[in-house]
């Protein structure tokens, strides 16, 4: 009697950790990895409305600099080359050397704007002095300008011996207003 009540006893024991492991595999095991789950997508949406925030915050900045930017963007239109004053730029040019008693060649090309530049050449003879004073009241001109390449070489006498002229040849780019 003692084996059938162990027999029973080790049975029921059986049949209730048969049952404990099926109650583990088809309802904890799931609904733990389920929460799992959930908590990965949890915090993958909280990174993703943090970056959808920070991003917000950046427009804003962005909005309220722009808001400078045109504000303070009159002021700076009289300071941009407008293709219907290519005559006045040219006598401009002109002018300065003329003051500074050089020679200047310029080869402009009005024509061809790219990225709302336009590109100034110019080759200017003269005493070394004269020309940086042109270089400097050219760099304090009404013009946003951005030389783009600039050359000074020496000119030499007929013996050999290096004269107080210079050749400057310049490549100059004017901000041109749209």
């Amino acid at each position: 009697m003692k084996l059938e009540l162990t027999k029973k006893i080790i049975g029921t024991v059986s049949l209730l950790a048969v049952l404990a492991l099926a109650i583990f595999l088809g309802i904890f095991y799931p609904t733990t990895r389920y929460i799992k789950k959930t908590s990965d997508d949890a915090y993958a949406l909280r990174v993703h409305l943090e970056q959808k925030y920070q991003q917000s915050l950046k427009n804003r900045i962005t909005r309220k600099k722009l808001e400078e930017i045109k504000t303070s963007y009159v002021s700076f239109i009289p300071h941009l080359f407008k293709i219907e004053d290519d005559l006045k730029y040219i006598n401009y040019l002109d002018k300065l050397a003329s003051t500074h008693k050089l020679t200047q060649d310029s080869t402009p090309n009005f024509g061809n704007i790219v990225n709302n530049q336009v590109v100034v050449s110019l080759n200017i003879s003269g005493a070394y002095k004269n020309i940086l004073e042109y270089m400097a009241d050219l760099e304090s001109a009404d013009y946003f300008i951005n030389i783009k390449y600039a050359r000074l070489t020496p000119l030499f006498e007929p013996n050999g011996e290096v004269s107080n002229l210079a050749n400057l040849s310049l490549t100059l780019e004017l901000y041109v207003s749209s």
